[in-house]
């Protein structure tokens, strides 16, 4: 399947605000409940926190997705923080949650099933996507441009 390379890592350490693999410091950052009220609250932080850049809308689908996964997924999780970045013409997002059980992982969606194209839509939007698991939670980014 086309898109964007994925990157896998394990071994860093993850900050509150930021993801480690990238060292890129927040220009806005917000934590949450992991509630499924929260997923569109995460949205419209995404979306004010990018002000009108033209990756904004495809930074809100794919925020969306990866906080939906946390909400569905990382059930031993309290929270999830978003954290945007500007840089010129690219944006990157890292979903951080604290969660300490399974992986994210690929799957597969056929036309009836209802879920499992998340982490297909990321890849085809993003121009670079990965996630980083530790012992202090889970950290998937992505970087989009236009």
């Amino acid at each position: 399947m086309p898109g964007a390379p994925f990157t896998v890592a394990d071994t860093l350490e993850l900050p509150s605000a930021a993801c480690a693999a990238c060292a890129i410091p927040a220009a806005a950052a917000r934590t949450f409940g992991r509630r499924p009220g929260e997923v569109p609250t995460a949205r419209r932080f995404v979306r004010d926190a990018l002000d009108g850049h033209p990756a904004s809308s495809d930074a809100e689908l794919l925020t969306c997705e990866l906080v939906t996964n946390v909400v569905q997924h990382a059930t031993d999780a309290g929270w999830v923080t978003v954290a945007v970045m500007r840089r010129g013409a690219v944006v990157h997002v890292d979903v951080i949650d604290d969660g300490r059980s399974g992986l994210p992982h690929w799957r597969e969606a056929t036309g009836q099933d209802e879920g499992g194209r998340g982490f297909q839509l990321v890849n085809e939007i993003a121009q670079r996507w990965g996630f980083l698991r530790e012992q202090a939670g889970t950290c998937v980014w992505f970087e989009i441009g236009r």
